[in-house]
């Protein structure tokens, strides 16, 4: 009953729409007929080319929610493969039927408490239904596929769970591994950057047209394009907006009470269930009784504890705690606000049984002062009207736009603004208003740059647009060699630096390997060895990718040492010397340490064993393909 309540279901939800178990892909549905091609087929039991396409779109979706609306479509599609789509509906159909094996239950609460309890289709903390609809279909679901969806990843959920909470950790294990994390390494490194070579190499003449010569695509300008444009803003229309205290105080009232009739409320109830062994008359009769027994004296947390079937509540006396709307499904919560402190209801139906509810207690709500809130209730109500005002605008600047097709002069003239102008523009970078590219692709659409039409008004953001119109067009051409001369230049003594490089690296581990002393290859190299004595994983004062490459080097013989070498992310290179390894005092680590690293291992060993069951359920499995090309 209570749509407030906690569960693993919630969870399940929350991972359907940002999933995390890659394995499992997105939730699927089988409404299909057996006439459409499929795409695998799992022991008889197919995956639908719809199925991937409907999983394709969904996982696009998800992931251009999470970039925004500056996400590159064509990125998304290389993000986006059909074969890891329909690897993970394969996974995800093996791994349900494991679960139906071992009697895996789905959904601890009904679907419309998990449903109710998701945050993500919460507004101000109470379940909004238009939220829910929209955020489905943007997902691909419908409420049955979603709910479908819902079950099977409830029991995923227990699968997965199963095989973490059936790891475990021996003390050897333990042992071995703080040994290993424990480590400490004698580690030496020196840098090598290669812009410390470019005044080493040459580029003739002759290397500079060979590669204008071979890669010509390379320098081939951008079309561009000159337009002139106005835009207009929310705060454009603030000084125009005048706001009375009147209105004010009127808005501060309405707020007020719409605050106060949100207080939360205390109840107790008793919960009498209907099934096949009771009917609703039945229950009805029954709980008439229980209240006759309260309005004679005996006292309702008793008669809770002794009579409700509500496993929750009854134990505690019926006691629902303290709730606000929302919490509870309407009928209960329509019952609940009627009534006085003190008043016990006439019993009730909810799709739950039938109750009686008692109200323990009010919290009132202790609304702000009108002097503590006038100040922001004024800058709401002035940005509330001069959105409204912007949005009337919006709306005529765009028929206008439309109508005067040859000019922005009519628009700047009617509403005051400045027709101003923006030079060289490309489809690919822009600055100011410009510098969006949702913006860019606006006012650079066909009607604009072809037809040389006015653009529709672009937001933005919320609350700006602009309008735009073609003065000039430039086309893309081969830029001359004269051009990009010094580009060139510059890109092919870097390639010949960092070749450079790579072989004084080469060199240099070799030398090293040969057991040519550190000092003399330094000398070699004019670079400086630092030394870091006795270095632990978590040393924090030199770069992570070299503290890395440090221990995953094989650790040296008494009396020799292991070389490696790793790039940085800045192009330089580094030389790694470990001398000397020291495995880690097990007895040294603190009982916390021992814990958490008990609690990794486990996670980690959870995680192969489930690998391991997916390797088995495949390789187990007869698994065919069938459309291979699976059209967007």
């Amino acid at each position: 009953m209570r749509d407030g309540a906690q569960g693993v279901g919630a969870k399940v939800i929350v991972g359907i729409i940002c999933f995390v178990l890659v394995a499992f892909g997105f939730g699927t549905f089988n409404f299909f007929t057996e006439s459409e091609p499929w795409a695998a087929s799992v022991d008889g039991d197919e995956i639908t080319v719809r199925e991937v396409q409907i999983e394709i779109q969904r996982q696009k979706r998800n992931l251009q929610s999470r970039m925004g609306e500056e996400a590159d479509l064509e990125l998304l599609d290389n993000l986006v493969s059909q074969q890891v789509v329909l690897d993970s509906l394969i996974n995800r159909t093996l791994l349900r039927r494991t679960a139906v094996d071992l009697d895996l239950i789905g959904l601890a609460q009904s679907f419309r408490e998990e449903v109710a309890d998701n945050p993500n289709f919460q507004v101000d903390g109470v379940f909004d239904e238009s939220l829910y609809r929209s955020t489905l279909q943007n997902l691909g679901y419908s409420p049955q596929s979603f709910q479908s969806a819902m079950e099977t990843d409830a029991q995923l959920s227990q699968l997965v769970d199963l095989y973490q909470d059936t790891a475990f950790t021996t003390e050897r294990e333990l042992r071995d591994a703080a040994s290993m994390l424990n480590q400490t390494r004698d580690v030496a490194y020196m840098m090598i950057d290669p812009d410390a070579f470019e005044d080493q190499v040459d580029v003739t003449e002759a290397e500079i047209a060979d590669f204008y010569d071979i890669y010509p695509d390379q320098f081939v300008s951008e079309e561009s394009f000159d337009l002139v444009y106005v835009d207009f803003s929310v705060q454009d229309h603030r000084d125009e907006i005048d706001v009375s205290m009147e209105d004010v105080r009127s808005a501060y009232e309405s707020a007020k009470a719409a605050s106060e009739s949100n207080d939360r409320r205390l109840a107790s109830h008793i919960l009498l269930e209907v099934n096949e062994n009771r009917s609703l008359t039945t229950a009805l009769e029954a709980m008439n009784d229980v209240r006759s027994r309260l309005m004679g004296g005996e006292d309702f947390s008793t008669l809770a504890m002794e009579l409700s079937e509500d496993p929750g509540s009854a134990s505690v006396g019926g006691d629902l705690g303290m709730a606000g709307r929302g919490t509870f499904v309407a009928e209960f919560e329509d019952v609940l606000w009627d009534l006085t402190t003190g008043e016990v209801s006439i019993p009730f139906q909810t799709e739950y049984g039938v109750h009686l509810v008692k109200l323990m207690e009010i919290e009132a709500v202790k609304y702000p002062a009108f002097n503590d809130e006038q100040s922001v209730i004024r800058e709401t109500l002035l940005t509330d009207q001069a959105k409204r005002l912007f949005e009337e605008r919006l709306a005529a600047i765009d028929k206008l736009a439309f109508e005067a097709t040859d000019s922005l002069q009519p628009i700047a003239d009617a509403y005051g603004l400045e027709v101003k102008s923006v030079q060289d523009l490309t489809r690919s970078a822009g600055e100011g208003v410009f510098e969006s590219n949702k913006v860019r692709q606006g006012v650079l659409e066909i009607d604009v740059v072809d037809n040389g039409f006015n653009s529709r008004p672009i937001l933005i953001e919320d609350t700006h647009a602009v309008v735009a119109r073609l003065v000039d067009r430039t086309s893309s051409k081969q830029r001359s060699l004269d051009e990009v001369r010094e580009r060139i230049a510059v890109q092919l003594r870097q390639v010949k630096a960092d070749e450079h490089v790579y072989t004084v690296v080469r060199d240099t581990i070799e030398r090293l390997e040969n057991e040519e002393s550190a000092s003399g290859v330094a000398a070699r190299t004019g670079a400086t060895w630092v030394r870091l004595d006795a270095a632990t994983r978590l040393l924090d004062t030199v770069p992570g990718a070299i503290l890395q490459r440090a221990f995953e080097i094989t650790a040296p013989a008494e009396r020799s040492r292991s070389v490696g070498e790793v790039q940085l992310e800045d192009g330089k290179h580094a030389i790694v010397l470990v001398t000397n390894a020291n495995l880690g005092d097990f007895g040294a680590t603190t009982e916390v340490q021992r814990l958490q690293l008990t609690d990794q291992l486990t996670d980690y060993f959870g995680q192969r064993d489930f690998e391991g069951l997916m390797q088995t359920l495949r390789s187990d499995a007869s698994i065919e393909t069938g459309v291979t090309v699976i059209p967007n």
